[in-house]
């Protein structure tokens, strides 16, 4: 069980290196093609899905949780297709489906509140609450700020851009919010046990693809920093896979 484990750790991380090699050669005045970066990134991606999707194979259906790993599960593949279409065929309207993507991890970070709310009675205090009120409303005026109002007053923008851009800034925010529960939900309830280290990787990923997406949309404005939000989502997927990894390994034992 270790063994298999320990394997998808080495196999991630080097696939991850070699993104990240790839990504830094042109520093070094190397040029090599566009389309052999490109590929080697697809591979690395398509690697993490294949073994997500074996491990996803050994969790237990019969329980209710299955279904939020079966909507990440989804996610990932809609995700993966999305940067399929892009490199390959370069479809345009690639980046709708990455939107589907997040409305996916949205939806299977919902399953999990409903399910663990319900099942082992979980309620957060007042005090939790309160901070979640808060953080959510700090976070909701930080994204007006930097996203959604330059978005709106952008006068060179298409509408359909405009509608798009915040259409993934909502579902970032969504995300996020539903992150904070999740997170405050598992640390007041499951501090330390295996289970909860599955979800903390799963949860920490999807807002680590969130804050990468603000950062670079709408903060930096640029995805051509060495390509560094590539492998920032990348190593965020690969995180989400590692969870299945995990939960899979739990549910074998």
């Amino acid at each position: 069980m270790k063994d298999k484990v320990r394997l998808v750790e080495i196999l991630f991380f080097i696939g991850l290196l070699l993104v990240i090699l790839f990504s830094t050669i042109p520093l070094f005045n190397i040029n090599i093609p566009e389309n052999i970066y490109n590929m080697v990134y697809l591979f690395v991606e398509f690697l993490a899905f294949v073994v997500a999707l074996l491990f996803f194979f050994k969790i237990d259906r019969k329980q209710k949780l299955w279904f939020g790993w079966l909507f990440i599960l989804l996610g990932f593949f809609i995700y993966l297709l999305s940067d399929f279409l892009d490199i390959i065929f370069k479809f345009e309207n690639a980046q709708m489906l990455k939107l589907l993507s997040f409305i996916l991890n949205f939806v299977a970070l919902l399953l999990f509140i409903i399910f663990l709310s319900s099942s082992l009675r979980v309620r957060l205090s007042f005090n939790e609450n309160f901070l979640l009120v808060i953080n959510a409303i700090l976070l909701f005026i930080l994204i007006l700020q930097v996203g959604i109002l330059p978005t709106l007053l952008n006068s060179t923008m298409l509408l359909e851009d405009k509608i798009i851009n915040i259409l993934f800034l909502i579902g970032d925010y969504m995300l996020l919010v539903v992150f904070m529960i999740l997170f405050l939900t598992i640390t007041t309830n499951f501090w330390g046990g295996e289970i909860a280290k599955n979800y903390y990787l799963l949860t920490l990923s999807i807002a680590l693809l969130s804050v990468a997406n603000l950062i670079f949309s709408y903060i930096l404005s640029s995805y051509e920093l060495f390509k560094i939000n590539r492998i920032i989502y990348l190593g965020g997927y690969m995180v989400i896979a590692y969870s299945i990894v995990k939960e899979g390994v739990l549910h074998e034992a």
